[in-house]
């Protein structure tokens, strides 16, 4: 007996999916018997519900487990405080400060940042550096109430002997309570303090004036350097962000105070512009020739004029605090107004060649200087090559490394005399190139009296080389060559000129973003064999610490 059957194959397996039917039917022919069709069948219809199950449970697991995002969103703010204090010999004394502050949980936040003098007092070149634990929880409405508490090292004075009297062993400490106000931009507030420098004339409550901007940035795991982003990868700034590295001569207009010379300045500035001309900046100068670690820091305002593709015309003005011990360079308490003029040639990847020329004055004192410089623009967020060329898709994810030691150092031979050595903290940034090699810059200040003066500090920039990472994949070694100053003295005739410092060191990750951190080093004085210095400084070193890491997307 002849039959012809036809078995709807994929609309029973539909039918069985609680599904709709429409595909072409499978059609079996009268020479296929009907079990060899029902076979035939069932097993499609497995196939088809392994496959439909299979499909369900990627599309389930990928909605529990989503691919990990390319960069998070770090927050926080930046915080500008005046206060206004009284030495223990009656005399004011003022500081400004400024402090990066980043968010830990809804409550808690850690920074760093520096304060100096401004207008109070005969201070100027009195600097310091600190470390912040910061909380602030809203009370109702837009009020809110903060606490921190900060630690540090600071010097300065009016003089070799005042130094002493004034910053103590240089060791500083500040504690604060307060409230605030939220309006939609920014923060206002006030504190009531207490600042300490133990041994020194700086022990004063005060009520501090403060000022809070939020800032958001992306920032990438530390495991995913090198990794290529699109600007739709991650919320990529839309406007420019500049690092500007200068070497600027600064030359004194009939000076009054025992130093006449010349001061060579090493300068860094971020620029953050609000829109496609008008930026915000900070910049940090240290003095590297004639007063060696002359201190300045200021920020302020600008605007940019595109010449051409290529051209570009930067005009600033900047309001901070600087100086050097008050008699060698009057500076009076320390206010310093320093407008300048930056021409900057774009030549691709976003670098730039500057030639700058500014006016530097310390209204308060004495101190007036004409400025030029020259130096390197670096675009990290902007244009690659020319100010109209924003289309490229090719950030790049570089690994950052802050590592914060605590430094101590053998006995210190300095110009044929020894010398107990000295604790210092220290800060290194490591900024990596590829997988093994890395820029670095290191500052470090003692916390001690260097032979009875407060304020002893290091600072180096240079190279590094690392091995690859150990089978366990948490382990990692390291030598690095760094070149530097030192600061011995408070007048020319103490310095010891450039610095070397060699060291070997390891970094074993405790997770992705922490790990711990050592490092072996020496540090020796290049001036006496070049003949640039008589003196003479050699001491060696060994640090301990942690290394804090992350990634950041680049042009």
């Amino acid at each position: 007996m002849r039959h012809d059957t036809m078995i709807y194959a994929q609309d029973d397996c539909r039918a069985a999916r609680g599904t709709t039917t429409g595909h072409r039917p499978l059609i079996l022919t009268r020479s296929a018997p009907r079990s060899r069709a029902m076979a035939s069948a069932a097993l499609l219809c497995a196939s088809s519900l392994i496959g439909a199950t299979g499909q369900a449970q990627a599309q389930a697991q990928e909605a529990m487990f989503p691919a990990s995002p390319a960069t998070h969103t770090v927050t926080g703010f930046t915080m500008l405080d005046y206060s206004a204090l009284t030495l223990t010999d009656g005399t004011d004394f003022d500081l400004f400060g400024i402090h990066y502050m980043q968010r830990v949980n809804d409550w808690l936040y850690v920074g760093a940042g520096a304060f100096a003098p401004m207008v109070e007092g005969n201070y100027s070149g009195f600097y310091g550096a600190d470390v912040t634990l910061h909380a602030q929880r809203t009370i109702f409405g837009n009020w809110f109430a903060n606490a921190g508490l900060s630690l540090g090292a600071a010097a300065g004075g009016q003089s070799n002997t005042n130094i002493s009297r004034l910053s103590g062993d240089g060791i500083y400490g500040r504690a604060y309570v307060g409230v605030g106000y939220a309006f939609e931009n920014f923060s206002l507030g006030l504190n009531y303090s207490h600042v300490e420098m133990p041994g020194g004339q700086v022990n004063s409550d005060a009520v501090n004036l403060f000022v809070q901007m939020p800032f958001s940035y992306a920032r990438g795991d530390f495991r995913d350097a090198g990794r290529q982003l699109g600007l739709q990868d991650f919320d990529a700034p839309r406007t420019d962000n500049i690092l500007s590295f200068n070497y600027t001569h600064v030359s004194q207009i009939d000076p009054t105070a025992r130093y006449s010379g010349d001061i060579g300045f090493a300068s860094l500035q971020f620029s953050h512009f609000l829109n496609d001309n008008v930026y915000a900046f900070f910049g940090i100068d240290i003095g590297v020739s004639g007063l060696m670690f002359f201190n300045q820091a200021q920020g302020g305002l600008g605007y940019r004029w595109a010449l051409s593709d290529n051209v570009n015309l930067y005009g600033q003005v900047g309001i901070g605090s600087g100086g050097y011990v008050t008699n060698t360079y009057d500076a009076g308490p320390g206010l310093a107004i320093y407008p300048r003029a930056t021409l900057e040639y774009l030549w691709g990847n976003g670098f730039g060649a500057t030639a700058s020329l500014g006016y530097l004055a310390a209204p308060l004192g004495t101190a007036r200087s004409w400025t030029v410089g020259l130096g390197l623009n670096y675009h990290m967020s902007g244009p690659r090559s020319g100010r109209t060329d924003r289309s490229g898709a090719d950030y790049t994810l570089r690994g950052v490394r802050l590592n914060v030691m605590g430094r101590a150092t053998s006995d210190i031979d300095f110009n044929g005399r020894v010398t107990d050595g000295l604790g210092l903290v220290a800060l290194q940034a490591d900024y990596m190139l590829d997988e093994n090699w890395y820029l670095a810059a290191q500052v470090a200040a003692g916390t001690e009296a260097f032979r009875g003066i407060a304020g002893y500090a290091e600072g180096y920039i240079g190279a590094g080389w690392q091995t690859n990472l150990t089978a366990s994949g948490r382990l990692q070694a390291y030598a690095q060559l760094l070149y530097g100053l030192n600061d011995v003295g408070v007048s020319p005739a103490h310095e010891v000129g450039g610095m070397v410092y060699p060291a070997i060191g390891f970094s074993y990750g405790l997770n992705d973003r922490v790990a711990l951190y050592g490092q072996i080093g020496a540090t020796i004085s290049t001036g006496q064999y070049f003949g640039t210095h008589t003196n003479a400084f050699e001491t060696y070193t060994v640090g301990l610490g942690l290394s804090y890491r992350f990634s950041l997307p680049t042009r």
